[in-house]
């Protein structure tokens, strides 16, 4: 069976993870300089609304946002900002589809791991959402707070709105004041218990290299649109944590990195994901240290690529029930994207990501753009595949591409959005699951639709330069 993630000092010297998360532990939030007025909460009026006079600003509608395309008969930019404002206005605060044990009933009987994964399970696969009537609060998540801020800040460097500026730091302050206490580093963790099969159990708000990652993104990002360099200490700060306090683990001749600092389990996903931060950290502080372990990290993952082209969750595959699905090839293709920009044609890392693509277009969507949930299961179609889908397909400029992506895009519209301005989670054989779930859909989406009008507008752009 797996560890438990409490443990004590560690005896090299480095950063050290606490045996509890106590209050004291936490860090003071930086304080970004403010871009635009705002009220006690934050918020300033109007704050995805673009700037009409922005110099060199694309073609615009009244508003001075820049017009987006219509997709099943929505207007994309109206979705997008309606689906964050139906966020903000729950203060970023939800369910998740895994926080069964957020319950004070489920969390005082399950102290076995058998019965975690009951109780995890049992709620997010009720067909009713049982988690009003077991006491389950509606939370923030880390992991969805930094999806939100990522959101927020493609929507200011798109329209120039200096409003969702002044929301991205907001969600930034958060996430800094938020960060796990359980170790000196800056990494995040989960807002609930979470049994991962019998490999390990890891406890609310302590860390793991996915979350840390997706909480990493928009500071490294805000520095790049900013300059702010206290945003980039946030994130060189992470990238240390990724590579001193993740476990390692031989797998394939490589040191793969664990899922997180307590346990032995290797997913390929979290080893992509970790390469990419790496990466991008390395490529903007000139450290050769980050640079280099990125580099080793993106040879296991281009190694571990079998011969149809696709990527099974772990190493080795027998210990996840997970074949070759959708969203984790998702994170895998987007990882080398940004990686493989720099390299030759011939590179191993970029025929690795050409193949990659082919197979995730051709085997994981259906003709009319439901993602399918694995290559050779398709129910259930589930909104996180499709989010990370608009994703993955808007890296490259490619025709086949952008075919599939709006395709994604209409079978989204059509069967996962509510006219309310939120997301379901899931199509299944038989049932729909229509809970809001904060991160899982909505923060999600979001950054997906954040993503796509990006792309939208650099292809307008091309075509009309006027």
């Amino acid at each position: 069976m797996g560890q438990d993630a409490r443990r004590t000092d560690d005896e090299t010297g480095g950063s050290r993870a606490r045996s509890d998360l106590e209050p004291d532990g936490a860090r003071t939030a930086p304080e970004w300089s403010r871009s635009a007025s705002a009220d006690a909460t934050g918020r300033g009026p109007d704050f995805l609304a673009g700037d009409a006079d922005r110099g060199g600003a694309p073609e615009s509608d009244d508003a001075g946002v820049p017009s987006a395309p219509v997709v099943a008969g929505h207007d994309t930019g109206v979705v997008f900002r309606d689906a964050l404002e139906w966020a903000r206005d729950r203060e970023y605060a939800g369910y998740d589809p895994y926080d069964g044990l957020n319950s004070p009933i489920l969390s005082a009987v399950s102290r076995h791991w058998l019965l975690r994964l009951v109780a995890i399970h049992g709620v997010q696969r009720s067909p009713v959402n049982l988690r009003p009537y077991l006491g389950v609060p509606e939370e923030r998540n880390p992991k969805g707070i930094g999806l939100f801020a990522s959101a927020c800040l493609n929507e200011y460097e798109r329209t120039g709105a200096v409003g969702a500026l002044t929301e991205a730091e907001r969600l930034l302050d958060w996430l800094a004041d938020n960060r796990s206490p359980a170790f000196d580093r800056s990494s995040w963790g989960y807002n609930f218990d979470w049994q991962n099969s019998t490999k390990f159990f890891l406890p609310a708000g302590h860390p793991c290299g996915v979350v840390t990652v997706f909480c990493s993104r928009p500071f490294l990002r805000h520095h790049e649109l900013t300059g702010d360099d206290r945003s980039l200490e946030v994130a060189r700060d992470a990238a240390e944590f990724l590579l001193e306090d993740i476990g390692t683990e031989p797998a394939n001749g490589y040191e793969a990195l664990t899922y997180t600092p307590y346990d032995s389990y290797v997913a390929i996903n979290a080893n992509a994901l970790a390469a990419d931060l790496l990466w991008r950290v390395g490529r903007e502080t000139s450290e050769e240290r980050l640079l280099d372990r990125a580099r080793d990290l993106f040879a296991f993952v281009v190694d571990a690529q079998t011969d149809v082209g696709g990527w099974h969750y772990s190493v080795p595959a027998s210990d996840s029930h997970l074949g070759y699905d959708n969203f984790h090839t998702g994170f895998v293709l987007e990882s080398l994207s940004r990686y493989v920009g720099a390299l030759d044609a011939d590179h191993p890392a970029r025929e690795a990501y050409d193949r990659g693509m082919e197979f995730h277009r051709e085997h994981h969507f259906e003709p009319d753009g439901a993602p399918k949930f694995e290559d050779d299961q398709p129910n259930p179609y589930d909104a996180h595949a499709a989010a990370q889908a608009l994703v993955t397909f808007t890296r490259r400029d490619d025709p086949a591409d952008a075919a599939l992506a709006r395709r994604v895009l209409e079978w989204t519209l059509k069967w996962l959005y509510d006219p309310e301005g939120y997301f379901y989670r899931r199509v299944g054989r038989v049932l729909t699951d229509r809970t809001p779930y904060i991160r899982w859909s909505q923060a999600w989406m979001c950054l997906a639709l954040s993503e796509y009008l990006q792309i939208s507008e650099r292809s307008t752009t091309e075509e009309d330069p006027s």
